[in-house]
Parts: C-alpha cells; sequence; structure tokens
C-alpha cells in the first residue's frame, strides 16, 4: 500500500468530511492517507473552528515573521520523510514546499501541490510568484481549487495532464436535509421572536476576520441603519474583530448567532434576502448557492477562487467598494424585493473527493 501525507496549517471543521471521504476513497486504490497539520493560530485560532480526526498527524511548524513577511521554516518534513508521496501547498517562502521537491528530484517520493495556484486573496509579490512557478514546474501533479487556478498552471508551461481541478467544495448534505425539512412555523416563530421584518432582513456568515473585511461591513451598517433602522442583520461567526460590530449589536441592528450549523442556516437562507460580504469570498459561495441566497459584495479584487462559482447580475451583486454606497446598494436592493435566486448547480463534497483522489492516483501512477 502506497502512503500519501497531506500537509495542512491547520484542519478546519469544514474540512473534516471532505479528508474523511478522501482517506476511504484513497484506501480502495490502495493508498494510506494522513494529514500533517499544525495548531491554528493568530485570526485562524480564533475562528474556534479547529477539527481532526484518525487520519491527522500533528506537527509543529516553525515560521520566522519579519517586516511583515511569514517565512515557514518547516515542521511538516517528519511527517512525510519516509512517505510514498507528499503534497504540499505552493508556496515561496515555504521552506519544506523546496525539501519536498528535492526529495522528489532524487527520486524518493511523488510530490503535489494543492493550493489557488495563482494569487487570488493578496497583490503577489514578483519574488514569491517566480518561487510557486519554480514550484509548479517541478511538481507531479498540481491540484488547482477552482478552473482559475487551473487556467494559470497551464498558462506558465504545466501540461493539462499534470493539473487537478478540485473544484473546492463543502459537505451540504446536512445543509440541504435541514433546508428541505425546515417547517414554516419555525420560520415564523424565528421572526417572531427575534423581531425581524419580512425583506428587511440580511445576513453575515464567515470568520470575522480582518480577511472579511469586517471594519468595512461595521461602517456600512451604521450607514444603513441612518437610511433603514427596521433592516437587521443575521451574524453568524466567531473571529478577531467580532468587536468591531458591537455598537450595531448593542442597538438591536445585529442579531448575534455564534456558529452556525445547518439548521441555523437553513433558517438564514429562508428569513435573508442576501448575504452581505465585502470581503474575501470563498466557500461561503457554495453555501450560498444552496441556499439559493445571493451574495452582495464590492469590487474589491481579492476574493478566493470560489468567487468564480458565483454569476455576476445572478447570484453575486458587486457593490461600489466604500461603505457608504454599499448601504445604499443595499436598501435599494431590499426595496426592490427581487424574486429569489433559481436554483443552480454548484460543487459537491462527493465531486470534489473524486476529482482530488483522480489526481491522486495519477501523481503516483506517472
Amino acid at each position: 500500500m502506497k502512503s500519501l501525507v497531506i500537509v495542512q496549517p491547520y484542519v478546519p471543521r469544514y474540512r473534516v468530511e471532505f479528508f474523511e471521504r478522501l482517506h476511504r476513497s484513497l484506501r480502495e486504490h490502495n493508498i494510506d492517507m494522513k494529514v500533517a497539520a499544525a495548531r491554528p493560530d493568530g485570526a485562524m485560532a480564533s475562528r474556534g473552528d479547529a477539527g481532526g480526526g484518525s487520519w491527522m498527524v500533528p506537527i509543529e511548524t516553525r515560521v520566522l515573521r519579519l517586516a511583515g513577511r511569514t517565512l515557514v521554516l518547516g515542521g511538516s518534513q517528519d511527517a512525510w520523510r519516509e512517505a510514498d508521496g507528499v503534497i504540499v501547498p505552493p508556496q515561496g517562502t515555504s521552506i519544506d514546499t523546496f525539501r519536498a521537491l528535492r526529495a522528489r528530484r532524487r527520486g524518493q517520493l511523488k510530490v503535489g501541490l494543492w493550493g489557488h495556484v495563482r494569487d487570488y486573496v493578496s497583490k503577489g509579490n514578483a519574488v514569491d510568484q517566480a518561487l510557486e512557478r519554480f514550484q509548479l514546474r517541478r511538481a507531479d501533479q498540481v491540484f488547482a481549487y477552482t478552473p482559475g487556478g487551473t487556467k494559470y498552471a497551464v498558462s506558465v508551461g504545466i501540461p493539462a495532464e499534470r493539473v487537478t481541478t478540485v473544484m473546492n467544495s463543502v459537505d451540504t448534505d446536512a445543509l440541504e436535509g435541514a433546508v428541505a425539512s425546515l417547517s414554516d412555523e419555525s420560520v415564523i416563530d424565528f421572526v417572531g421572536t427575534n423581531g425581524l421584518i419580512p425583506g428587511h432582513v440580511v445576513a453575515f456568515v464567515g470568520g470575522l476576520d480582518e480577511s472579511k473585511r469586517i471594519d468595512f461591513l461595521a461602517e456600512a451598517l451604521d450607514f444603513l441603519y441612518r437610511i433603514d433602522p427596521t433592516v437587521k442583520l443575521l451574524l453568524g461567526g466567531q473571529g478577531s474583530s467580532r468587536s468591531l460590530l458591537s455598537v450595531a449589536v448593542a442597538r438591536g441592528q445585529v442579531l448575534e448567532l455564534g456558529h452556525v450549523g445547518p439548521d441555523r442556516m437553513a433558517l438564514i437562507g429562508r428569513v435573508a434576502a442576501a448575504l452581505l460580504m465585502p470581503g474575501r469570498i470563498g466557500l461561503v459561495a457554495v453555501d450560498a448557492m444552496a441556499l439559493g441566497l445571493p451574495i452582495i459584495t464590492t469590487d474589491w479584487p481579492y476574493h478566493a477562487p470560489e468567487a468564480e462559482y458565483l454569476t455576476p447580475g445572478r447570484n453575486r451583486f458587486d457593490a461600489p467598494d466604500d461603505p457608504e454606497q454599499f448601504a445604499l446598494f443595499v436598501a435599494k436592493f431590499l426595496a426592490e424585493r427581487r424574486s429569489p435566486t433559481a436554483n443552480v448547480s454548484y460543487p459537491t463534497l462527493n465531486q470534489m473527493v473524486s476529482n482530488f483522489s483522480a489526481g491522486v492516483v495519477r501523481m503516483f501512477r506517472e
């Protein structure tokens, strides 16, 4: 049986079911998978969403932070030293990624690179970009989150057969079940208990941290309160930026729901008219499509790859990247009382597992 190690910064809860299913799928191909992951720190730790499983191997990642940059010194090598293959991030500042590629050159193991592949969530550094292209060209298989990453990989010279489009997703089975079983009585009770006015409700679901631009959201809510104080925001999530919304919470404009499971997410889908996401759109795109909710965002350039799943004007609406203009856009959107977003197809977790598993098999075969 082949052995494979997948290196991750940490394992968030939303990834657990993916790794459970991938572990089972790969065993059918005679491949034993482990996930080498560290404990979350900083903003990741404040989300309180770390998970794990029997397939997880804890590691201690050593990093050096200097002048706003982070150099990953290592920590995962012991976990994959004796393995037949390893999948690491394409990261110009990761020493372990270069160590893995050096071992590949010596014929000691197969190497896959899994990640965004191109710059999505920040402005790229030219040196990092060059180093990451170097890494991509020397890997046995590149695992790109979405078609945009695959297109970039091919454009920089990676043969198409060495690139797997993962179609990054989350487990929506429980959410779909909760949506199907949600009763009108539960909706009426939730609306009444919380003093909500139908058509005057929006929501935010996700980590309350810098990448989601909670400061922008807080400022936009101030303007929205002046425009229409009856509009309320359902807030699902935790994070280091939660305090920025304390004023909106205190005046009753924001209803805090904490970590939201499938049942609460289903309620949000029935009660809210849209999700507000002025910062990074990531996997929330999949949840939004499962709920039939549009996302109101901005023309901010640093969305994650999953934003590609959304169609502008259908289930994604871009407001100006200004808090006051954003608030005006939301108020106008609600006043128009748009029809619910039509059902659209979205990547499922089973499809993601199937794609990833096939890529691993190719990696070992080639």
